[in-house]
């Protein structure tokens, strides 16, 4: 059955009239006639019977009378639902995060979005950058915080920031190089890194024509921090991933320079499914709170400084 036939139906049993009805819905009555007629045929009974005063429902039009206004009473609390659905932030959101930012990042995300969408379920799921891109192409993630992915036409990208990437070891150990090191300088030492860290540098290294030597990859910020804060190792890292570790002196950093090396993080949705309310608020938190991420070492040298002080 149409509404839009229940509806011109109810007006006519309502009023009484197919003139006042006509003139009421701004329709011809010649027109609602023939509706009212259809809707008959359909259901294979007589709804409405005209008299001397005027048009009166049959036992099946009282029926549908009754039923009707509860349907499209209903068909209205649909409308208004699905529209307050559409503009008010309700649902599940899955959003993935490199290891590298998801310690230090998450946390200010999750705290975002419960305060301005009570109504978001939100997952934070970790993954290097490459299988990011790849989970949010096959929709397995709705959003993801990673490095830039290049020209992708699948996705829409919001840029948020370039992160420095530092030269990271034991404090004993980084003391003698000082608050900066040439990136041509590291080609003098022994390095471990993680695959997705190495890609970003390479650029930086091709273009200047230098090797590093890298004796290790380790896929695991956590395993890199623990063989650095035993002295083992030295690797280049995200500087938020070591902000709070170096804050605390637990290890030790030197701000690469000639050139800066850094990674460009952004924010990126799959451009080919729907964006609902959910993800735009979501994706709006991240944008808001890339402040709160320490992407640079100057926090760190002040901090530094005034312990100096101090002593």
């Amino acid at each position: 059955m149409d509404l839009k036939q229940i509806r011109y139906f109810i007006y006519v049993a309502n009023l009484g009239s197919f003139n006042k009805a006509a003139r009421v819905l701004n329709i011809a009555q010649p027109a609602l006639s023939r509706q009212i007629q259809a809707l008959e045929h359909e259901l294979r009974v007589q709804l409405l019977h005209r008299s001397s005063r005027g048009v009166e429902t049959t036992d099946a039009g009282k029926t549908l009378l009754k039923m009707g206004e509860s349907i499209l009473a209903y068909a209205d609390q649909i409308r208004e639902s699905v529209s307050r659905v559409a503009v008010t932030p309700a649902g599940n959101v899955i959003i993935g995060m490199p290891p590298s930012i998801s310690a230090v990042f998450a946390a200010s995300v999750i705290d975002a979005t419960q305060r301005s969408c009570p109504e978001v379920t939100l997952r934070i799921t970790e993954g290097l950058s490459v299988f990011l891109e790849e989970w949010l192409n096959m929709g397995k993630i709705d959003i993801a915080v990673m490095t830039h992915p290049g020209d992708v036409p699948t996705l829409n990208v919001v840029e948020l920031c370039d992160e420095e990437m530092v030269l990271v070891g034991h404090p004993r150990d980084m003391a003698a190089l000082g608050d900066t090191i040439e990136l041509k300088r590291l080609g003098e030492m022994p390095l471990t890194i993680a695959h997705g860290f190495k890609l970003i540098v390479e650029p930086f290294t091709r273009a200047r024509g230098i090797e590093l030597n890298y004796v290790m990859e380790l896929d695991s910020i956590a395993i890199i921090m623990e063989t650095i804060t035993r002295g083992l190792v030295r690797s280049i890292l995200p500087y938020a991933s070591v902000h709070q570790a170096a804050s605390r002196g637990k290890v030790g950093i030197a701000r690469i320079v000639d050139p800066v090396v850094t990674r460009p993080l952004v924010v990126a949705i799959n451009g080919r499914r729907p964006l609902t309310a959910a993800i735009e608020a979501v994706r709006d938190a991240v944008v808001d709170k890339i402040g709160e991420l320490v992407v640079r070492p100057e926090a760190y040298r002040s901090r530094k400084a005034v312990g100096d002080l101090d002593h």
